[in-house]
């Protein structure tokens, strides 16, 4: 009689102390969010691009690994490009982001100091970047965005996308929500872009 209890005994222990494992969490849930404040102008024969890192990842998390961006652009030659699958953005650089490091780095030295390390923010500094296109031509038109990617290169979220229509100091800049761009309902390839 004693052997069945202690089986039944050991079975409900076994079953009570399983742990409950949450489903994996999808990389790019963890990815970033887009960039803040994202800005454009034109300087000395360039295309300057300027944006706030993110503070939070697609879960709407503290941002907990970011490795920077990836800096792209579409040319633009005719009505419709805007949306061609064919007509691809490239990259033009990699913009490297260390300030989640620094933040953790000064959250560590504020606990050693007896104070709260979570309210602690990275330098705004270390936050904010720009980048420069210095391969613009006159007269063309031109799109760029601006991808966060955490470690392992997995995109975050793009919100906006700049439009250039690069004239030098008269250039033509607007900033586009990025699903604007994607579905827009002009399509005639053969129409050239109109300048403005």
């Amino acid at each position: 009689m004693l052997l069945p209890r202690i089986a039944l005994v050991s079975l409900s222990l076994a079953a009570v102390g399983c742990g409950k494992y949450l489903a994996p969490i999808p990389p790019e849930m963890v990815a970033p969010k887009s960039v803040e404040s994202l800005e454009a102008y034109t300087t000395g024969g360039q295309v300057a691009l300027k944006w706030t890192s993110p503070e939070e990842d697609r879960r709407g998390r503290e941002l907990k690994s970011i490795d920077g961006y990836a800096v792209q652009r579409k040319e633009i030659a005719a009505r419709g490009d805007e949306t061609n699958p064919k007509v691809e953005f490239v990259d033009l650089g990699f913009v490297k982001d260390v300030h989640i490091a620094a933040r953790e780095q000064l959250r560590k030295e504020a606990r050693e100091q007896g104070k709260i390390g979570r309210t602690v923010k990275a330098p705004a500094d270390l936050t904010q970047f720009t980048f420069f296109d210095s391969k613009v031509q006159n007269g063309k038109t031109y799109l760029y965005q601006v991808v966060p990617q955490n470690q392992g290169g997995v995109d975050g979220v793009v919100k906006q996308i700049v439009r250039v229509v690069y004239k030098g100091d008269e250039s033509n800049v607007v900033i586009l929500a990025a699903k604007d761009v994607e579905a827009s309902p002009d399509t005639d390839d053969n129409q050239p872009v109109g300048r403005q």
